[in-house]
């Protein structure tokens, strides 16, 4: 070490000049290489027979639309011609392979009655019964007489309702108003018209464009933009292209603002604690300049970043700075006691150099825990994240002496009594006290403990996203109203008889909402429904009742509102014409369809419905939408159990995500071990006195058992990001321990180790790395905000843990060491 000191005192410029060309080489590396990777499939290594099952399906059925758009308004009608003209704009663009709009197929137009609720057709029935025959014998006849005279009768029965008078006058007053009737809406007024449509696209990325999904997404803004929707129609889009932009732009959102306020709040924190001008620049620059060379080197060991290991910016903003705190002080600490600038740098880093180098490589080892298991998006994070501790601790090194060689080492401030004074009073405490603490820690450690085994893990990627995003909120609003989820599960029948049994049995389960397959694209009844409604509409073969418009509003003023003075006013002729000018399409359509038409077969359906429902080799494609919150792991669950009862092998998202949870609760728990063994391992070849080992894991036992006691009890579980918090804890905690331990056997009573610097360095760098990760919990990346929450709970713990309970132990069994 002292080499090393000498070489920054006699070549400060070479190592400067030096240090600037690495920092210029990784910071354009950094700029030109920037990749992001949202891809949720890549961040677990998935294997096994739900894996080979899921392939399989999809192999036979394969689930194309990666853009959804959803399009909805209080029009229905509008509603649906907004959905048509945006169909007929995305077949317009090559960027869309293919464009399934099933609302605009004329199929359902075709056969629209066998389309309608069982309610729904014998309202329309009614309807036809009782408005139609008259106004078929009137156009037949061209005459409005025939019409007033049925009407009379039907308006004189006794056992009319009030509603269905209503309905026999209603023709008449729109004719009366100068109006053409409109029979469409008169006679399907109690259908209900969809208010939403779905528009399928699919839309292959160009992995050549360094943001290949920016560019669907910017191409489906403008489509969109491009057709011009009325005020009133809302268009959504979302879809997993949608869901996986929505999410970079999020967490890149995310980690700009965490970033941000981190730096602020550490110059803040570093203004009040240490006072030095000079030490909070440097610590600034060696945080800087090893966040720079991080950037670069996460991109070379990993290629991209993914939306949970973008977050080691902010993880190495908290903790980077302790290295150059820690040094820092410890240069302030010997010019205090009086060395000189040279002494003072070379004790410094001969005492420095071995617990931060072991803090560095504890850290490392709690990032570096979930590398050899199956989740990858964690070991991608622990990787760049362990390189970032190496080269934190190489900037710290080098860029905190050469700054004091050029601008200075810290001035000597010898009025410390205020803080000293508080570190006494510590102290004093923890020595009166000891015994008692130790107690408590016994009773925190059952209580914690009892609530720690209570925590869940939610394994939905949906609780990582940001809810109030455009792509979340229409894929919710899509289940809300049975048109679709990314949680549907996909059942592969044999034949169609299998298909409408697994139908038949879960149609009435509660946690399914739909449940869809070719069948569902058949009308229900067709030919009979339209013999039946031909029927309704035939007019009575007997002699027609005539009756003149001037006899029929006389008899009917008050149920016309009619006054003396306008009765003579109306226009028999006109009123004829008004009554039949829209008649002419149902009369055709009905007239059309003779008694031996038969139903729709499935060899009729569309091909664009066909192909996605049924295979060439006669296999049935059964789509099942959940009921439930999907964002709900306990929905989820029993939501596959009750599919996967009926069709054993049905498979899709839900299930993929629940296997994936499983392999993460395996990683978790082989990284925790990892973890422990190995930081043990570190702690024997580096602690002197063996009985130490245990006095550091007793606060990060402690603080594991708080963390998960207290995410538990805010209604917080672990999920796929943050469940990286409980392994750092063990590598970041034990940072603090052997900091502690090492100081209080040089000292050797814990009223010199308060007078020391470590327990002010061991402050103010916990301070810092709350500070950096609470910023986390202002992310609208649910995922970052998550990990933001748990590491800000598990660093207070620590910090309170490592200055009260671990001192009140050594001080315990001082004669023991």
């Amino acid at each position: 070490m002292q080499r090393f000191t000498d070489t920054i005192i006699r070549f400060p410029k070479t190592l400067l000049l030096f240090l600037v060309m690495v920092t210029m080489v990784a910071g354009y590396y950094g700029s030109t290489h920037f990749s992001m990777n949202a891809d949720l499939s890549d961040l677990v290594e998935q294997k096994g027979e739900w894996r080979d099952n899921l392939d399989a399906v999809e192999a036979v059925f394969p689930d194309s639309g990666n853009i959804i758009i959803a399009v909805s308004s209080k029009d229905g009608e509008q509603a649906k011609i907004a959905t048509e003209k945006l169909a007929q704009a995305f077949k317009k663009r090559q960027l869309f392979a293919d464009v399934f709009a099933p609302s605009t197929l004329q199929w359902f137009e075709q056969y629209a009655i066998g389309f309608l609720s069982d309610n729904e057709y014998q309202s329309l029935r009614d309807k036809v019964a009782l408005l139609l025959p008259e106004v078929m014998l009137s156009t037949q006849m061209n005459s409005l007489q025939p019409y007033l005279g049925a009407l009379d009768e039907k308006l004189s029965a006794s056992e009319r309702s009030p509603e269905e008078i209503n309905t026999l006058i209603q023709p008449l007053l729109e004719a009366m108003q100068d109006k053409d009737v409109d029979w469409q809406s008169l006679l399907f007024s109690d259908v209900s018209v969809p208010n939403g449509y779905v528009i399928s696209l699919t839309a292959v990325p160009d992995y050549s464009e360094t943001e290949p999904n920016k560019l669907i997404m910017n191409t489906v803004r403008e489509v969109i933009a491009s057709v011009g929707m009325p005020a009133d129609v809302m268009v959504r889009v979302t879809g997993q292209t949608a869901l996986d932009y929505d999410e970079i732009q999020d967490a890149n959102d995310s980690v700009a603002l965490a970033g941000t306020v981190s730096l602020i709040s550490l110059i803040l924190i570093l203004a009040v604690g240490i006072r030095s001008l000079r030490i909070i620049v440097a610590s600034y620059l060696a945080v800087i300049v090893g966040l720079v060379w991080t950037f670069a080197a996460g991109l070379l060991l990993v290629g991209s970043f993914n939306t949970i290991s973008i977050v080691f910016m902010v993880i190495f903003i908290g903790l980077g700075v302790d290295f150059a705190v820690h040094l820092s002080l410890h240069v302030y600490e010997q010019r205090l006691k009086g060395h000189d600038n040279r002494e003072s740098l070379a004790l410094s880093v001969q005492h420095c150099i071995s617990p931060l180098g072991l803090c560095a490589l504890s850290s490392a080892i709690g990032f570096l825990s979930f590398y050899p298991t199956a989740y990858n998006g964690l070991g991608e994070l622990g990787v760049i994240s362990a390189a970032g501790m190496i080269l934190a601790l190489v900037a710290t090194f080098l860029v905190i002496p050469l700054f004091f060689q050029f601008f200075g080492y810290p001035k000597v401030k010898r009025s410390n009594a205020k803080r000293s004074k508080v570190a006494l009073k510590l102290s004093e405490f923890i020595v009166a006290q000891h015994r008692k603490i130790i107690l408590m820690t016994l009773v925190g450690a059952v209580a914690t403990g009892y609530g720690a085994m209570q925590f869940q893990f939610d394994f939905s990627t949906l609780v990582l996203k940001n809810k109030n995003s455009e792509s979340v909120e229409a894929l919710q609003w899509l289940q809300d109203n049975k048109l679709g989820s990314s949680y549907q599960l996909f059942a592969v029948a044999k034949d169609r008889q299998q298909a409408m049994d697994w139908e038949s049995q879960l149609q009435d389960s509660p946690e399914v909402a739909a449940t869809i397959s070719a069948n569902s694209f058949l009308p229900q009844d067709f030919s009979q429904r339209v013999n039946e409604l031909q029927e309704s509409a035939t007019p009575e073969a007997k002699r027609p009742t005539m009756m003149t418009w001037s006899e029929f509003s006389k008899k009917y003023q008050q149920l016309l509102n009619l006054s003396q003075a306008s009765e003579t006013n109306s226009d028999e002729q006109a009123l004829q014409q008004h009554l039949t000018a829209k008649i002419q399409p149902l009369m055709q359509a009905l007239a059309s369809q003779d008694s031996a038409i038969v139903d729709p077969k499935v060899d009729m359906l569309p091909a664009e419905i066909a192909h996605k429902y049924i295979a060439d080799d006669g296999q049935w494609l059964v789509s099942v939408t959940p009921s439930g919150d999907m964002r709900d792991v306990a929905q989820v669950n029993v939501f596959i159990e009750t599919v996967q009862r009926v069709a054993p092998l049905a498979t899709g998202r839900a299930v993929a995500e629940q296997q994936v949870g499983q392999i993460i609760v395996k990683a978790f728990y082989t990284a925790i071990a990892i973890s422990i063994v190995a930081i043990t391992l570190i702690l024997i070849f580096s602690v002197r006195y063996k009985l130490d080992i245990l006095f550091i894991f007793i606060p990060l036992l402690l603080t594991t058992t708080t963390t998960l006691a207290l995410a538990h009890w805010f209604g917080q579980s672990l999920n796929m990001a943050n469940i990286i918090v409980i392994p750092l804890i063990f590598g970041l905690g034990v940072d603090n321990g052997i900091h502690i331990v090492k100081r209080f056997r040089h000292e050797q009573t814990i009223t010199r180790f308060f007078s020391s610097s470590t327990p002010k360095a061991t402050l103010i760098s916990c301070l810092t790395t709350i500070a950096t990760f609470g910023a986390l919990t202002l992310a609208e990346h649910q995922g970052m905000y998550s990990i933001g929450f748990l590491l800000t709970i598990a660093l207070s713990a620590i910090l309170c843990f490592s200055l009260l309970i671990l001192p009140a132990f050594l001080h315990r069994f001082e004669s023991r060491g």
